[in-house]
């Protein structure tokens, strides 16, 4: 168990393989293991339901467990994060949104059982942010002439075409990252047109 919670645990990586090996591993312990193969496919499992700890990769394709720790950290800071990677070294653990940090070699599944004791004596005490699941975010306009809209699961910019004139002060889309359905507030006056610089053409009679 992590400290007064169950003991729900997400695995985040995209090797198959240590997938396999540390679930079983934690399964064996009493843990109840959702896997991702990277960050885009853990944010999906973290709306699935909640989750006590995660444990995550920093190497992985589309996102990168750098992008989703820091995700995890702004939206979800009351889950306590083990970072794990197969790079030794303090440079990469510096700046790195997380609670612990295991080298990824072969006993690394018995690395986790004891980090995860470890963190049970000492849970973070961060402050859970409010609900923003339900609250439109203010887009804005693009150079391009499209809203910029900010995805808040993912934090990844969209960039949405106006719609026709229907009167409407909010919209919403799907963002094409992660799948959150994003609702937002359209901006106010006219898109910024780019400025173009000047050229003075001479012209001369030949």
């Amino acid at each position: 168990m992590i400290g007064q919670l169950t003991n729900r645990v997400l695995l985040v990586d995209d090797d198959p393989l240590i997938r396999k090996v540390i679930s079983r591993h934690l399964v064996a312990a009493g843990y109840v293991v959702r896997v991702a193969f990277d960050g885009l496919d853990a944010i999906g499992k973290l709306r699935a339901g909640p989750l006590d700890l995660i444990i995550s990769d920093l190497g992985m394709p589309r996102m990168t467990g750098f992008e989703f720790l820091n995700i995890v950290r702004k939206r979800f800071p009351q889950i306590p994060v083990i970072a794990v990677s197969g790079i030794a070294g303090d440079e990469m653990q510096e700046g790195l949104a997380a609670d612990a940090y295991c080298l990824k070699n072969e006993f690394v599944s018995e690395q986790l059982l004891q980090t995860i004791s470890d963190l049970t004596r000492k849970l973070p005490r961060r402050t859970v942010p409010s609900d923003v699941d339900n609250k439109p975010v203010q887009a804005r306009w693009g150079r391009d002439g499209n809203y910029l809209v900010g995805c808040e699961d993912c934090l990844r910019e969209l960039s949405v075409p106006p719609a026709s004139a229907d009167g409407r002060e909010y919209r919403w889309i799907v963002c094409v990252h992660c799948g959150k359905v994003v609702q937002f507030l359209v901006p106010d006056g006219e898109p910024a047109l780019p400025v173009l610089d000047s050229v003075r053409m001479d012209c001369k009679e030949h």
